[in-house]
């Protein structure tokens, strides 16, 4: 599997209404320069770059570029302030009920180590070189499905953290990259005001190290969790991209013959 492939892969198996994206960090001057990706000429949020690159934009980013000072700090592109890390700032709002707990949460999230040169942002299928992240918002129940595929084979997902701040740019990119895991977040208020997420859109965050083993567990897993009417529609998928379908089973669930009284109905 390569990256053109698995994203083919990818959408052909989930109904996916934006691209997967890729997020490259750069921490040699001369790379960065060299990657063959103009730099965005005017400021923007790291949040609004992943939702542009979702639709098929791509871009270069320096901490000029930066737009929103909390992504700045995730990506090590400004220092946090000492009221932010005290807890003071986001107690001083009335985001969480007292100082010690709005500084559990700055204690908590995790932000790069090192500051990048810069950062390439776009969507995962224009790579020729493996990003360092790849991030997925989607429907609930795509990203379900993810979650799905990692567990077929890591199992349990038992490190997941979120709390409603700062989600794509820590939730989504440096936390997945520092611990080398995945990680969802149902976004946060600042998110979806400046890059207009749709209410019932989260997200996933994935390491590109363990990318080709969720595409391949988010395939394996279709006969067994996908019904009839979605297996259809992503083998019609896999045709139209000239893909194999042959292993999709029809008619043939894990749950098959589990459930007692039937499908709920109602009553009109």
């Amino acid at each position: 599997m390569d990256i053109k492939h698995s994203v083919e892969l990818i959408e052909s198996y989930l109904d996916l209404d934006r691209k997967p994206v890729g997020i490259k960090f750069f921490f040699d001057k001369n790379e960065f320069k060299n990657f063959d990706v103009p730099q965005k000429d005017r400021k923007v949020t790291y949040c609004n770059s992943v939702q542009l690159a979702s639709k098929g934009s791509a871009m270069k980013l320096t901490k000029e570029n930066q737009g929103c000072p909390n992504g700045a700090i995730a990506l090590k592109m400004k220092e946090a302030p000492e009221p932010m890390k005290s807890g003071k700032v986001r107690f001083s709002k009335n985001i969480y009920h007292d100082v010690e707990t709005s500084k559990s949460i700055s204690d908590e999230m995790m932000f790069l180590k090192e500051e990048p040169v810069g950062i390439a942002v776009m969507p995962l299928e224009n790579y020729k070189e493996n990003p360092d992240v790849v991030v997925v918002v989607s429907s609930t129940y795509n990203i379900m499905r993810m979650i799905q595929g990692h567990g077929y084979f890591n199992g349990y997902t038992s490190n997941l953290r979120t709390v409603g701040l700062q989600a794509v740019c820590q939730d989504l990119t440096t936390y997945p990259y520092n611990t080398k895991d995945i990680n969802i977040t149902f976004l946060c208020p600042g998110t979806r005001l400046v890059a207009n997420w749709q209410a019932n859109e989260i997200g996933i965050g994935i390491p590109f190290e363990k990318w080709y083993e969720v595409v391949e567990g988010v395939k394996e897993t279709t006969n067994p969790f996908e019904r009839n009417r979605n297996k259809e529609d992503i083998s019609k998928r896999l045709k139209e991209r000239g893909l194999d379908s042959s292993s999709i089973k029809f008619n043939e669930n894990y749950d098959d013959g589990s459930y007692s009284g039937g499908i709920i109905e109602i009553e009109k």
